[in-house]
Parts: structure tokens; sequence; C-alpha cells
């Protein structure tokens, strides 16, 4: 499933969620689809943006931050557009750059950004500074 991300008004990124390895959180995220939030920056856990949301789930596709930088920056050559949710804040969080944390908090991994990174980078920047942008998230009809 493809994502639209527009930031106060413009079109930024496109996230793929992955439907094979997060089924049940794909299908929470389908049915909030449209939704709107605020973005606030993870201040102590790396270029975070975090977006709190309306969906509740159970974890699913659990990974540790600690572990997953490292495996991701192998495989993928960076960090960068990892996106996951914390179930516990029902809370959405977009990597926008390659410093995360490594804490030992159990999250879902549940998709990508496939466009729009450079954008996204500078968003996190400027979060980081001025919290509380805009964010929409629309389902992107692949037919």
């Amino acid at each position: 499933m493809k994502m639209q991300v527009n930031v106060e008004g413009e079109d930024v990124a496109v996230i793929e969620i992955w439907e094979d390895k997060a089924p049940m959180l794909t299908e929470k995220i389908r049915e909030a689809l449209p939704f709107s939030s605020v973005i606030a920056h993870g201040k102590i856990v790396g270029d975070l943006l975090q977006i709190p949301t309306k969906i509740m789930a159970p974890w699913e596709n659990i990974y540790y931050p600690e572990d997953f930088g490292p495996e991701r920056e192998e495989d993928k050559g960076e960090v960068r557009g990892a996106v996951s949710f914390y179930s516990p804040r029902q809370q959405m969080s977009i990597v926008y750059g390659n410093d995360l944390a490594s804490e030992p908090l159990p999250v879902s991994s549940i998709g990508e950004v496939i466009e729009g990174h450079d954008k996204l980078e500078l968003i996190g920047m400027r979060c980081w500074i001025e919290p509380g942008a805009n964010i929409h998230f629309a389902l992107i009809d692949d037919d």
C-alpha cells in the first residue's frame, strides 16, 4: 500500500507500507486514511519525525532500534527512510536522516519512504526548531 505524504499543503513524499510484513497494521492504517496530524521531532532519538495517530493496534514485525539501525545500514546503505509504528503511543515515525538512537524499545517496522527523502530531511531539520507542522496522509490508488 502506498501513501502520499503532504506537509503544509505540499506533496513531499511517498511511503510504502508493507502489507506482507505488517498486514494487521496495514489494514488499520488503510481504515484510518485519509488522516491529518502534526509533526513532532524525536528530540533524543535521532533524526526522527513523530506523528501521533488515532490508530490502535498491537505490535507487528517488531524490531529494536539498537539492532535495526546497523541492519538497515548494511542492507540499504543508510538508515533514513524507515517507517515504524509505536503501539503504546499510537505514533507513526519516519527516520529522515541517518542518526537513529539505539534504544531498547520495541517498535513495529511497517514500511519505508520510496520518494521524497531529501524533502523529508529538510522538514525534519525545520521541525527540530519549530515543531507542529500539519501533515496529511492519503492512499495512493495503484489501479
